[in-house]
């Protein structure tokens, strides 16, 4: 038995989809006389059904064809699957989602976990406000009952190594159909609607459209077999529905021609229900309101200080900020920045951390409170340390996150000018991450993680403008602006790492992928690996697309190297913080939390996986 395959149909994992089935087959309030048959008798029925399984005994059942008229016109075609059968589809689910989830391009947006119209649609806001002035609008003519099974298949194969799990998804698709009508042309067609496996199937076959269309120069948003591309002019957007009829063709679908349209967004783009116009305000980034925050102080003189309950900065007779500090959770100052007795007492009081940096980001100093005083995740953290088969399975989980985010990162910065480019330096990315399973030294880890590294900057490097002299990543001292931004933030996200591992247990300086030495925070810089391209690369290249700081604004000392100005100082740090406080999803968690929670998180699931080893580490990674 594959490995997979017996992780989904384990008796506590039939039962745990069985509880979502009832869940959602009760959710109307209606009795539902097969779910309360199921109940009476579910720790027996999901013992058998588990013992089948394992055997190779089970087989699916026929589904019901029901059809439900659509408003629009038409019949929608269900296939609605028996119970028994649907538990089985929830716990395959569980384990080929988030094998072919992360392979997915990041704007498919329907049907996966944390990604909604919301998020599609400010995709699209943020596309005109890149400068697309037009939008090419279509869908896909009857999508889910035209996917060829067998090409779905090919693509399961390609991904999934468990032999068993792939012949029964080839079992699923090809059940007998009863009730309605089926036609003779639908043999070997179509995804089972009502099916909880076909979005995710048909996300995985159409993953060749969209990534067809961004060779072909056009960035597709696509909810679904609804999508829009934003282009810069009409011939553009007449050019790309073209591409789009071509590539559909070629995967056995057809463009919808006539729901097909191209409109510029100064008469409004409907998309999903909403409609976005030239003066939509942008909601690409939502933002956390915490109720504890960071206070970064850079003016050089200046003094932090206590009035009463508030934390006040001064310089000289000038006031430049005063918050409860009630509100602070980290006090930041680089250089000669000063900070009373009277605050510092107050600070290690109030469990604020206080940390000095030099005008260029090098750490002085940190004053923070004492350590949890239970060291049981420490021990344990030693003891992996000196278990080298542990600690290179960490080690690799750490890279294959952090390949993975940089394959989505260079995705979302492509122009598309370089989409080619940047599809092709995606796809080796991806292969990294897949030759990361089969390593069998710290080596082998740290030479794919440089290899990615290397590959990821250098793309960016193509992409950017000459102007920023950018051609990869440099250090001690950095050659050029984007440089220089990266080592900052870099340094701003260690102390991030730091925090929140302290915060659960662990010891910084003890790591697994960075060997420990004398004043290197090795396991920060293991955390951070995962979160470099979803936090500070965002921010750098987002400073640098909008023009928010220029090439000007930095200068270049012997010795230093490139060096920012003031001014681009305060936009960079401005930058940083709010890409923290964005909201992302993390497994695990019912709702949304800032990047900087997730970091949090991240390091109490690392304790509670060096705890219980039986628990594996799952990187955070980013759609």
């Amino acid at each position: 038995m594959g490995m997979l395959y017996a992780r989904a149909f384990t008796q506590q994992a039939l039962l745990d989809a069985w509880q979502i089935v009832r869940d959602n087959a009760l959710a109307d309030g209606r009795f539902d006389p097969e779910v309360e048959r199921f109940e009476a008798d579910a720790a027996r029925r999901l013992a058998e059904i588990a013992a089948e399984l394992a055997s190779g005994d089970w087989t699916p059942g026929p589904v019901y064809r029901v059809e439900i008229p659509k408003s629009s016109g038409g019949v929608r075609r269900l296939s609605v699957p028996r119970l028994e059968d649907r538990v089985v589809e929830r716990a395959l689910l569980a384990v080929i989602d988030p094998v072919i989830d992360p392979r997915l391009l990041p704007w498919s947006f329907a049907y996966r976990k944390g990604l909604g119209v919301k998020d599609a649609v400010a995709e699209l806001v943020s596309a005109r406000d890149s400068g697309m002035d037009w939008c090419a609008r279509g869908d896909i003519v009857e999508c889910f009952d035209r996917i060829p099974q067998w090409e779905v298949m090919r693509r399961v194969r390609e991904l999934v190594a468990d032999e068993r799990i792939v012949h029964l998804v080839g079992a699923l698709l090809d059940r007998k159909v009863t009730g309605g009508r089926t036609a003779p042309s639908d043999r070997g067609r179509g995804l089972h609607q009502g099916s909880v496996l076909a979005p995710v199937l048909s996300n995985l076959y159409l993953d060749a459209f969209d990534r067809g269309m961004l060779i072909a120069g056009w960035r597709v948003i696509r909810y679904g077999d609804d999508f829009a591309i934003p282009v810069a002019s009409r011939v553009d957007g007449e050019r790309a529905l073209q591409s789009a009829a071509t590539e559909l063709s070629d995967l056995r679908l057809e463009l919808n021609t006539g729901k097909c349209h191209v409109t510029p967004f100064e008469e409004g783009v409907t998309f999903l229900g909403e409609t976005v116009t030239a003066s939509t305000l942008s909601a690409a980034e939502m933002l956390s309101h915490p109720l504890e925050t960071v206070v970064y102080v850079e003016r050089q003189g200046a003094v932090v200080r206590t009035r009463g309950d508030r934390l006040v900065v001064t310089d000289g007779e000038e006031s430049l900020l005063r918050l409860s500090l009630r509100r602070v959770r980290q006090v930041v100052g680089f250089g000669g920045v000063g900070f009373t007795t009277p605050f510092l007492h107050k600070a290690a009081e109030r469990g604020i951390e206080v940390v000095l940096l030099s005008e260029n980001g090098t750490l002085g100093g940190r004053l923070c409170g004492p350590l949890s005083s239970d060291p049981t995740a420490r021990r344990a953290q030693y003891r992996t340390a000196d278990d080298p088969r542990r600690a290179l399975t960490l080690a690799s989980g750490f890279v294959a996150g952090k390949v993975d985010n940089l394959r989505v990162s260079l995705l979302r910065t492509a122009r598309r000018a370089d989409d080619a480019v940047a599809a092709a330096a995606a796809d080796r990315l991806s292969g990294c991450a897949d030759t990361l399973r089969a390593v069998n030294s710290l080596e082998e880890v740290l030479g794919i993680e440089g290899a990615a590294a290397r590959d990821y900057f250098q793309s960016v490097g193509r992409m950017a403008d000459p102007l920023w002299g950018f051609a990869g990543r440099a250090r001690r001292p950095p050659p050029d602006p984007i440089n220089a931004m990266l080592s900052y933030g870099y340094t701003l996200l260690c102390h991030e790492a730091i925090a929140a591992l302290e915060a659960a247990g662990l010891d910084p300086m003890v790591g697994f992928l960075h060997q420990h030495r004398w004043g290197r925070p090795a396991l920060a810089l293991d955390l951070m690996e995962e979160f470099r391209p979803m936090t500070v690369d965002v921010a750098v290249l987002r400073c640098v697309a909008t023009g928010q700081v220029r090439p000007e604004q930095f200068s270049t000392e012997p010795d230093l190297g490139c060096r920012m100005g003031e001014d681009a100082k305060y936009t960079f740090i401005g930058a940083c913080e709010r890409r923290m406080l964005t909201l992302v999803t993390r497994r695990g968690v019912g709702r949304r939390v800032s990047l900087r929670v997730a970091i949090h998180l991240q390091a109490k699931a690392l304790a509670r996986t060096l705890i219980d080893t039986d628990e594996p580490y799952l990187a955070m990674r980013w759609k």
